[in-house]
């Protein structure tokens, strides 16, 4: 028996926990690429940072089709939303203050000296260092027990 579909409350509560989340790309010869994202979701789109010269950033301008899938912890019930449709990779949008002021704190102690420096390594990057990545969600899923 298939898991129910979240409401919209309930999604909502469950990706205003912090969590990871899973960005699935493909690959040119076709083949699903998956690798772990922090990410924004304002209730329109998710958003995430990435290195300019990433690899998934040359996947996506590749193929624009993407899925973010964002699953439950081990201490709580089975539950996923998973976000598909084509993403932009937005050079003008100010993306180390996504990471910096929105992304870091919300996933990491920046009181840890390591983490502290790694984010000011980023705050001190050129601006074209990295890139934010936008997917409006043509198409959400979920399922919640």
């Amino acid at each position: 028996m298939a898991m129910p579909r979240m409401t919209t409350d309930q999604m909502t509560r469950f990706l205003e926990r912090t969590r990871q989340a899973i960005l699935l790309t493909n690959t040119e010869d076709g083949t699903a690429h998956g690798v772990p994202v922090w990410f924004d979701w304002d209730g329109e789109a998710v958003q995430f940072f990435s290195g300019s010269g990433a690899p998934k950033v040359a996947r996506i301008a590749n193929d624009r089709r993407i899925s973010i899938l964002v699953t439950n912890s081990i201490d709580e019930a089975p539950a996923w939303v998973c976000f598909e449709g084509q993403a932009q990779i937005d050079l003008n949008a100010d993306a180390k203050a996504l990471a910096v002021d929105v992304l870091a704190p919300r996933y990491w102690d920046l009181d840890v000296p390591e983490y502290a420096a790694i984010v000011d390594q980023w705050t001190h990057a050129p601006d074209d260092a990295f890139v934010v990545i936008r997917l409006v969600p043509e198409q959400i899923r979920s399922s919640a027990s």
